[in-house]
C-alpha cells in the first residue's frame, strides 16, 4: 500500500486533473489522467471542514476561516503539484461549515450560520443571510437543516427539510433526509429514504449517495440507478469536475470515473470532508 510520500509514475500523459480531497489532517492533491490514479500528497496541513473548486481556483475552509488558491499558481515542476493558500481577509467568520460557487463567485458559510459572498480581489465581502446549520453550497443553492436555500441579492428559502446536500447546476437536485429531489414544478421526489449527497455535472448526470450506497442518473429525467465502487466502503462525498466523477470513502479511498469503469486509490488519510475536481462549473 502506498503512502502520501510515494510518487506513482503515470504512462504517457496526455493532461492531468487535480482531484482534491478534504481531511482532518489537510487538504490532499492527487492528479488523475482519464480514470489513472497519479501523484498525491498532502498540499495543506491542518484541519480542512470543506473544499470547492471550479475552472480557476480552490477553496478550503478551516477552523479558522477561509483559504484560496489560484490553480495556476501551483508549482507544477513538484509531483504532486503544490499550492500555496491564502488566506482571506475581512470575513467575520467562525469554523467554516461549507464552501462553493455561485453564479456571481465564491460562496462560504460557517458554523455560525452567516452565508458570504467573497471577492477574493479585496476585502469587500457581503453578507447574503443567515441559517442554521449549513451543511452545503453549489451553484447558488445552500443545504441546510432547516431546508433548500437560493441565494441571488439574499438568502430565500425555496422548499424541503433537512437538507445535508444540493447540485446546482443544470436541473437542482436535493440530497434531504427524507429522499432524493430534484426542482421541477416544485420540489420532486425521485428517490425515497435518507440521502446524504448529492453531485452533478450540469449536463444531465448525477449521483447520489443514500442509506443503500450509491445511486446513478445517466441522462436527464432517466432513472436512479445503483451503482456499485470498487470498494466496500461507505461514500464520504462525491463531485463532477473536467469529464471525471469522483468519489471518496470515509476510509480514505478515493474512487474515479471517466466513463470506462472505477479506478481506485486508498490514499492514508482518516477523516475525510469532502471532495472537488478542478474544472468543476462556477455558475
Amino acid at each position: 500500500m502506498q503512502t502520501l510520500s510515494e510518487k506513482r509514475v503515470f504512462g504517457a500523459k496526455t493532461g492531468t486533473t487535480d482531484v482534491f480531497v478534504a481531511t482532518d489532517t489537510g487538504l490532499v492533491v492527487v492528479t488523475v489522467s482519464a480514470e489513472q490514479i497519479g501523484t498525491f500528497g498532502l498540499t495543506h496541513r491542518g484541519s480542512v471542514t470543506a473544499v470547492a473548486a471550479d475552472a480557476e481556483r480552490v477553496l478550503l475552509g478551516t477552523d479558522d476561516g477561509l483559504r484560496y488558491s489560484p490553480l495556476d499558481a501551483a508549482d507544477r515542476a513538484s509531483s504532486p503539484p503544490e499550492f500555496a493558500f491564502e488566506a482571506v481577509d475581512g470575513l467575520p467568520l467562525d469554523r467554516v461549515a461549507a464552501v462553493g460557487f455561485g453564479p456571481a463567485g465564491p460562496l462560504v458559510a460557517d458554523d455560525a450560520g452567516g452565508v458570504f459572498a467573497v471577492d477574493l480581489e479585496s476585502e469587500h465581502h457581503e453578507q447574503e443571510g443567515e441559517t442554521a446549520g449549513v451543511r452545503a453550497i453549489d451553484g447558488g443553492l445552500v443545504a441546510a437543516a432547516s431546508g433548500v436555500y437560493r441565494l441571488d441579492t439574499e438568502l430565500t428559502h425555496v422548499g424541503l427539510d433537512a437538507a445535508s446536500d444540493v447540485a446546482g447546476h443544470g436541473v437542482p437536485l436535493a440530497a434531504t433526509d427524507n429522499g432524493l429531489f430534484r426542482l421541477g414544478n416544485g420540489w420532486l421526489s425521485v428517490a425515497n429514504g435518507p440521502f446524504d449527497g448529492v453531485a452533478s455535472d450540469g449536463h444531465g448526470h448525477a449521483s447520489a449517495v443514500g442509506s443503500d450506497g450509491l445511486r446513478t442518473q445517466a441522462e436527464a429525467d432517466g432513472g436512479w440507478d445503483r451503482e456499485a465502487l470498487p470498494v466496500d466502503e461507505a461514500v464520504a462525498d462525491i463531485a463532477y469536475g473536467s469529464g471525471l466523477r469522483a468519489a471518496v470513502t470515509e476510509a480514505g479511498t478515493l474512487c474515479v470515473n471517466a466513463g470506462d469503469g472505477w479506478r481506485h486509490q486508498r490514499l492514508g488519510v482518516p477523516g475525510v470532508t469532502g471532495v472537488a475536481v478542478a474544472g468543476s462549473e462556477s455558475a
